[in-house]
């Protein structure tokens, strides 16, 4: 029984009944017996009903019960739930109250003096006799057995268990949601479905983009893509989908001179209903109907130069060629779970796409038709938090899904690799190697546009409902953390349902805001992070290209924290990554990057915290490489003087330096005002050296 001190703490929560300011006395619970197989009901054992009744007041100071002085009620409902299993009894252990050989000591909480902080009150009176009713526990309430607390690594010693309410409460807040709370995986690939549903009533949401390792263009060719799954019943799954590609062709087709450009945007939904599921086999058949517009030639940019900007692949018309097409797909995914690390996955399918394009508009050209495939994978589960990934998809009909600079059309295997790192049940994070370029089911069978290219795909995976990670309260010094620094951010959040928005303005004209949201103690969602650059030295690619004069960046993305002090690490330690483009309607570039930033942060005492953060500006027009170093220094309370300095790895001369004030005006409000030489405070302006020292203010604001 050496967790019954445990069984019992989960039994007074979950019943809400408690005692005010008075002694509780700790026991240990003796497991329920087996229901036997002739009850008739989970309120008879052994045939005979059972009689709940109220216990007596005590007369003395009681030894085996919980006594209140708070007077009975009339009958009502006595909600129980059931517990997590107890262990079995060692063989040497002589009762309940000893394990291996050692006496469990349970001592009483002190009564309280004042207003009670650290014990449980209630003002709900003690339920007379009434029926039993049994409910299960969901898994976001459970706590894993297979993780218990001991005062050491010894699996013999004795189990610890709590002497204050407080240590109650610390020990739940630090119990991590067991292996059953993680939901599976839907797909192996977007290529490769996998047989696997949601539970009734549960969402997921996934964002994602993939876009190959270098690209011919210079621009980078990204196609992103938003999914959402709906359990609807156990067996049955439906999905709505979009996505969008409007880069140019990656390589230049043969005898053009102007690269052309291309457009893709799919939008649908999809159902799958699993009609098999035994003997850890399952079955399922899978559906989309999708709409697919395809674009050819012209401009398919925020540029918006014309239909004549450049030629189309379909025609000798010189001009634009647009085609709304609506296309679908069927499948047949069986999974077998071999174990419970592994799983197998089969399915054959068919997607139906078109076999020409442009027809009315300067004549119809080849396209990709029909395909009838075989996919296969595998799924490789070593802990709940981490898993990979492998798959083939194979085309095996009349219809294509690849052509090249040629533009002659053939049919390739589409491999993937992956890596899943689960943050926790909530939060997931997926990472693809894989020459696919198509994310919809119809879609998932093609390769990048004129080149068969290995890419890589970035997905964030949300399943909201499911269990979060439990932590301790952050400080009022934490908090003020959480909202990150002014060119070199922290790697802590704000705890969960939290809003940061802040508002910021310099002396060279650039204009910033940022909405963020904590999905998760572990996870903020940045819902907007945006502004324009002004004044912005034109000295390299990534200047002219996303910091020009009236440029106008938007971009979404999130942090998440890793590692943490309130879970046990020796500092925090993180990374973010945001997505987005340049809208400039002044000089026509409307190009897209995408930002990583690598966080760490370590409390050198509580007034004085340091960050050490590698960052990235990724894109076709070439990368810029950094290192953020930062302090943040608490010279009164409310006041906070933060040096920042980024050093620009491969461009030296880009490197930045920047020194700020903090006013922590409030819980709520901050105000800062600092001088840098860093050409923004917003991603890749970060790692772009001003030329001079701008002056600038920002408020920020928590909810």
């Amino acid at each position: 029984m050496t967790r019954s001190w445990l069984s019992a703490l989960l039994l007074l929560t979950a019943s809400g009944t408690a005692a005010s300011a008075q002694h509780l006395q700790w026991q240990p619970v003796p497991p329920l017996p087996a229901l036997p197989e002739n009850a008739e009901s989970a309120n008879t054992v052994v045939g005979k009903p059972l009689r709940w009744e109220p216990v007596p007041a005590a007369t003395e100071s009681p030894t085996s019960t919980l006594t209140s002085t708070t007077p009975l009620p009339s009958p009502t409902t006595l909600v129980w739930e059931p517990v997590p299993p107890l262990p079995a009894l060692p063989e040497n252990a002589e009762s309940a109250n000893t394990v291996v050989g050692k006496p469990l000591r349970w001592e009483p909480v002190p009564a309280a003096t004042e207003s009670p902080t650290s014990t449980l009150t209630s003002t709900t009176p003690l339920p007379s006799p009434t029926t039993l009713v049994w409910e299960p526990v969901p898994p976001s309430n459970s706590i894993d057995p297979s993780r218990p607390t001991t005062n050491d690594t010894d699996s013999k010693t004795t189990l610890t268990p709590p002497e204050t309410l407080e240590q109650a409460k610390a020990i739940f807040n630090i119990a991590q949601p067991g292996s059953s709370a993680y939901l599976p995986l839907l797909r192996l690939s977007p290529s490769v479905p996998t047989a696997n549903m949601l539970p009734a009533e549960q969402l997921r949401i996934t964002a994602s983009n993939i876009s190959p390792f270098s690209s011919d263009s210079g621009t980078g060719n990204q196609n992103y893509a938003f999914n959402l799954d709906l359990g609807i019943t156990n067996n049955l799954l439906l999905s709505g989908f979009l996505s969008q590609a409007d880069d140019p062709l990656n390589a230049l087709p043969t005898g053009f001179k102007v690269r052309p450009a291309n457009f893709w945007q799919s939008y649908g939904a999809a159902a799958r209903w699993r009609f098999f599921e035994q003997n850890n086999w399952q079955l399922a058949l899978s559906g989309s109907i999708e709409g697919w517009d395809v674009g050819s030639g012209g401009d398919d940019s925020f540029a918006n130069k014309g239909d004549d900007a450049s030629p189309n692949i379909f025609n000798n018309s010189g001009k634009r060629v647009f085609t709304r097409n609506l296309v679908g797909s069927l499948s047949v995914p069986m999974s077998w779970n071999i174990s419970e690390q592994w799983q197998i996955s089969f399915s054959p399918g068919v997607s139906f796409l078109p076999s020409s394009q442009g027809a009315g508009q300067g004549g119809a050209g080849e396209f990709y038709g029909t395909n009838i495939y075989i996919s296969s994978g595998v799924r490789f589960q070593p802990l709940p938090e981490l898993g990979l990934t492998a798959s083939i998809a194979q085309p095996i009909g009349s219809g294509t899904n690849s052509f090249d600079a040629d533009l002659q059309f053939s049919r390739v295997p589409i491999l993937s690799a992956g890596l899943n790192w689960n943050l926790n049940p909530r939060i997931g994070l997926r990472g693809l190697v894989t020459n696919g370029f198509g994310t919809t089911p119809a879609t998932a069978l093609l390769t990048l546009p004129s080149d068969n290219r290995i890419g890589y795909s970035a997905s964030f995976v949300y399943t909201p409902g499911t269990p979060d990670t439990p932590q301790p309260p952050l400080t009022k010094r934490q908090y003020s953390l959480a909202s990150g620094g002014i060119t070199v951010d922290t790697a802590l959040v704000p705890p969960n349902a939290h809003t940061e928005i802040w508002a910021n303005g310099d002396s060279g004209g650039n204009v910033n805001g940022f909405v963020g949201y904590s999905i998760s103690n572990i996870f903020q969602l940045f819902l907007f992070s945006g502004g324009l650059y002004n004044n912005v030295p034109q000295t390299t690619p990534q200047a002219r290209l996303y910091a020009n004069d009236g440029a106008w960046n938007w971009r979404i993305g999130g942090k998440a924290v890793a590692m943490s002090p309130l879970r046990g690490a020796p500092f925090w330690a993180g990374g973010s990554i945001t997505l987005g483009r340049n809208s400039d309607t002044v000089n026509n570039t409307g190009q897209g990057y995408v930002f990583a930033e690598t966080t760490n942060t370590w409390e050198a005492n509580p007034n004085l915290a340091f960050n050490l953060n590698p960052k990235v500006a990724w894109s076709g027009a070439g990368s810029l490489w950094g290192l953020g170093l930062s302090a943040n220094w608490q010279l009164a309370p409310g006041w906070q003087l933060i040096p920042e300095a980024n050093l620009v790895l491969n461009a030296l001369e880009q490197s930045n330096g920047t020194l700020g004030l903090r006013w922590q005006t409030t819980n709520t409000v901050a105000l800062e005002a600092y001088g840098s030489t860093a050409a923004s405070i917003l991603d890749i302006g970060q790692l772009l050296s001003a030329d001079e020292l701008r002056w600038g203010a920002r408020v920020l604001i928590s909810l």
